[in-house]
């Protein structure tokens, strides 16, 4: 069940990425789509980092998140704060 779950998982990221990718040429300018999205995911998810102290909210830093925030951009980062709620 887990294997299903892993594999379920990566597909359907791949089909955002994929989704992102077509949205981002038929706006006619990809490169500029698609860095303004990885920057603004990169900066929310900095924003909340930096923020800490403040808030009390953190999402961890690795690979698999920082790719998330830079990939998907600003609905990842919703994501990463959802998830540890949808957990409980």
């Amino acid at each position: 069940m887990m294997e299903f779950l892993k594999y379920g998982a990566v597909c359907l990221l791949a089909i955002g990425a994929i989704a992102i990718f077509i949205c981002a040429v038929k706006g006619g300018k990809p490169l500029k789509a698609l860095a303004l999205n990885a920057f603004a995911g990169a900066a929310v998810f900095a924003l909340i980092n930096l923020t800490t102290h403040f808030t009390g909210v953190h999402i961890p830093l690795n690979q698999w998140t920082a790719a998330g925030a830079v990939c998907y951009g600003v609905p990842a980062v919703c994501a990463f704060l959802l998830l540890p709620l949808i957990m409980k």
